[in-house]
C-alpha cells in the first residue's frame, strides 16, 4: 500500500515538473500586458511565441492567432517594462527574419513626435498602411507559395551560382544597369502608346480567337479542295488547254470584228432600252397568249378549223383628211387582258354583252369611227344584187356556193370560179337572208 502511495506521488511530482517547466516557457508566472493586432491574412503564418520587435529590440511574443474569414487577430503579450516606450499610435508590420525564417511582429512608431502616450492593455494596433508596408504585405503573401514549393538546399545552391557568375563583373553591370536605364528613360514616353497598342492587340488577339473555328473549317476545305485539284490534275490540265484555244479564238474574232461589236453595241442600244421601258408589258404579254392558248385549241380541235364570227358593222364614218398617221403615243407600256381595269373604265372579265374598252394612243385618228359597233338586225350590205334575196335552200349548198362567188369574184377582183371556199364560209352567214344591191 506504501509503495502504491509513493508511487502516484512519484507521477504527480514528475508532472508538476513538467507543468512547471512549460509554464516557466510560456511565462506563466511572468507579468504582460495583452494587446491585440488586426492585420490581413498574412497573419495567420505568425507562429506562437514568435518575436515581437520595436526598433530591433523585443519587447514581447506572440500568444495566439485567429481568424474571422476577413482579416486576422493576433494577440500580443508585451513586456511591462518595455509598454513605455511603446506609442499608443503604434502599427505593425509582419516580417520574416530570414528569406526562409519564421515571422515576427516589427511594431513602428508613428512619424510625427506628437505625445500620444504608451501603449495600454487591451489596446489594438493596427497594421501599417502605408505603401511600403503594403508592399511588404503583398510581396510576403505572393512570396509563400513559391517558397513553399522551392527547395531551400536547391534555392541555396542556384544563389551561390548566380553569386558566383556575378562576382568581379561589378563595372560590367553597372554599365548594364546604366544603358537599360537610359533605354527605359527613352520608352518611358511612349509607354501610353506602348498600352494603347496592348490594348489594341488584346482586341485583335479576341477577334483572331472567335475567327479561328471559321478559320480552321476554311483550311480543312483547303485541305480538300488540294486534294481534288490533285487528283483532277490532267483534267484541269485539259481544261487550261481548252480554255487557251478558246481564248486564242475569241481573241481573233473580237479583233477581226471589234468595230462591228461596239457598233452592234450602239444600234442595241436604243433598242434595249425600249425594250427595257416596255419590260413591265412583258408578263401581261405572256398571261394574255396563255389566255389565248383556250380559244386556240378549241378553235382548231378535232383537226378542223372552227371559226366563230362576230359580226360588226362596216365603218359608218371615214377617215378625214385632217387624220393623218402619227406617232404620238407617250402611254409607255399598257396590256388589255380579259380583266383588264383602267381608271374610268369598266373592269372584264369582257365578253359580247361587256364589251372592252376601246384604247388606243396618240395615232392621228379621230375617235374610234365606231369600230366597236355590233351587228344591227337591220343591216344592209353594200355590194348585193339589185333585188335579189339570197335564200338558195340551205347553208353551205353548192348553190349558195356559186351565188356568193356571183358578187364575191368581182369584189375580189378575181373570176367566180377562183374565190377560195373559205371566202364563202365566211361571206355566207353574212349575206345569208339579206337584201343585195349591185351598184
Amino acid at each position: 500500500m506504501t509503495r502504491r502511495v509513493l508511487g502516484v506521488a512519484f507521477i504527480g511530482v514528475l508532472c508538476f515538473l513538467l507543468w512547471l517547466t512549460y509554464a516557466f516557457y510560456a511565462k506563466v508566472f511572468t507579468d504582460t500586458v495583452e494587446v491585440r493586432l488586426k492585420t490581413s491574412h498574412i497573419g495567420l503564418q505568425l507562429n506562437t511565441h514568435a518575436d515581437v520587435k520595436l526598433r530591433g529590440i523585443i519587447v514581447g511574443e506572440v500568444r495566439s492567432v485567429s481568424t474571422d474569414g476577413d482579416e486576422a487577430t493576433v494577440n500580443l503579450s508585451l513586456k511591462p517594462e518595455q509598454v513605455q516606450e511603446i506609442s499608443a499610435a503604434v502599427s505593425a508590420r509582419i516580417l520574416p527574419k530570414t528569406l526562409f525564417g519564421e515571422k515576427y511582429v516589427a511594431l513602428v512608431p508613428p512619424p510625427d513626435s506628437e505625445d500620444t502616450g504608451h501603449i495600454k492593455a487591451g489596446d489594438v494596433i493596427a497594421r501599417d498602411k502605408t505603401a511600403v508596408g503594403i508592399e511588404i504585405e503583398k510581396v510576403l503573401n505572393d512570396a509563400l507559395p513559391l517558397l513553399q514549393a522551392v527547395d531551400p538546399a536547391d534555392l541555396n545552391a542556384t544563389l551561390n551560382t548566380l553569386a558566383t557568375a556575378l562576382e568581379g563583373r561589378g563595372t560590367e553591370i553597372a554599365e548594364t544597369l546604366t544603358q537599360l536605364d537610359g533605354y527605359l528613360k527613352k520608352l518611358n514616353p511612349s509607354v501610353p502608346k506602348l498600352m494603347e497598342a496592348l490594348t489594341k492587340l488584346t482586341q485583335v488577339s479576341q477577334l483572331y480567337g472567335d475567327v479561328t473555328p471559321d478559320l480552321v473549317r476554311v483550311l480543312r476545305n483547303l485541305t480538300i479542295t488540294g486534294n481534288t485539284v490533285v487528283e483532277k490534275e490532267q483534267q484541269l490540265q485539259k481544261f487550261f488547254t481548252d480554255v487557251q484555244t478558246l481564248s486564242g479564238t475569241a481573241n481573233g474574232f473580237l479583233r477581226e470584228n471589234e468595230d462591228r461589236v461596239i457598233r452592234l453595241g450602239e444600234v442595241s442600244k436604243p433598242v434595249l432600252d425600249l425594250l427595257e421601258r416596255y419590260s413591265p408589258e412583258f408578263p401581261c404579254f405572256l398571261k394574255v397568249m396563255t389566255d389565248t392558248v383556250p380559244i386556240l385549241s378549241d378553235t382548231f380541235r378535232g383537226g378542223a378549223l372552227h371559226i366563230n364570227l362576230e359580226l360588226i358593222t362596216n365603218q359608218p364614218t371615214p377617215y378625214q383628211p385632217n387624220e393623218l398617221p402619227a406617232y404620238k403615243d407617250k402611254r409607255g407600256p399598257t396590256c388589255v387582258g380579259k380583266n383588264y381595269s383602267h381608271p374610268g373604265e369598266k373592269p372584264g372579265p369582257y365578253t359580247q354583252d361587256n364589251p372592252a374598252p376601246y384604247i388606243t394612243g396618240e395615232d392621228g385618228v379621230i375617235g374610234d369611227h365606231n369600230k366597236l359597233e355590233r351587228f344591227p338586225l337591220n343591216l344592209q350590205l353594200n355590194r348585193a344584187a339589185p333585188g335579189y334575196l339570197l335564200d338558195t335552200g340551205g347553208a353551205g349548198t353548192p348553190a349558195e356556193q356559186k351565188v356568193v362567188n356571183s358578187f364575191a369574184g368581182p369584189a375580189m377582183g378575181v373570176p367566180a370560179g377562183d374565190v377560195p371556199d373559205l371566202t364563202t364560209l365566211m361571206i355566207g352567214p353574212l349575206v345569208r337572208g339579206g337584201q343585195v344591191n349591185l351598184k
